[in-house]
């Protein structure tokens, strides 16, 4: 999982926008819990997509749990709700170049602190994610650039900026923030794409 997340970092500087990792991997058993968390991360890779070799076990949102099914299920549904932000992320890298995912370096190439932060990213501008990549944990440190940051669970203003903080990020929470002052386009999340629009 944190390969996939460097990889789609540097496939985007490649010019390459559309691109993300196998969900849950390809050829391996995950556990339950590192599925969940990868399938939290992985809502947000511009290509989306659970998906395994052939004679391995099942890993897709229901072949586990329900109580994953059910936080897998809340994670896409965001990703469902975000589909018009990741659409006019894809047109502009269409005709203007630009990234879709990007380090935060990207946007705050001025701030020293940025320089070494893989794990945690921004999709365009507008949204930022730290994800939770290690098994059994359940806080996160994410760095809080110089714009103001509101958590997308809360509406709550982050602070202090420019500093390293510890988040709580129970199994069912990934930490998402959204930059003050954006417009976020959005719709209503249904089963799919088509009953969506």
């Amino acid at each position: 999982m944190k390969q996939s997340l460097i990889g789609m970092i540097e496939f985007n500087w490649f010019g390459i926008p559309f691109n993300g990792a196998d969900i849950c991997g390809f050829d391996k058993s995950p556990t339950e819990e590192m599925c969940i968390r990868w399938m939290q991360v992985g809502a947000f890779y511009p290509f989306c997509r659970n998906h395994n070799i052939w004679m391995t076990p099942d890993q897709d949102p229901a072949a586990w749990s329900p109580s994953a099914t059910a936080i897998m299920a809340s994670t896409l549904r965001i990703r469902y709700t975000l589909l018009p932000y990741y659409y006019t992320l894809f047109y502009k890298a269409h005709t203007q170049g630009s990234t879709v995912i990007r380090p935060l370096f990207h946007e705050y190439p001025t701030d020293k602190n940025t320089l070494d932060i893989f794990l945690q990213f921004l999709v365009g501008r507008s949204i930022m994610l730290a994800p939770v990549t290690d098994d059994g944990a359940r806080q996160v440190q994410a760095y809080i650039p110089s714009s103001d940051w509101y958590d997308y669970y809360t509406g709550i203003r982050m602070s202090p900026k420019k500093q390293f903080i510890t988040l709580d990020a129970p199994l069912n929470t990934i930490p998402i923030f959204l930059r003050g002052g954006a417009i976020i386009p959005t719709q209503e999340p249904a089963n799919n794409t088509k009953y969506s629009r």
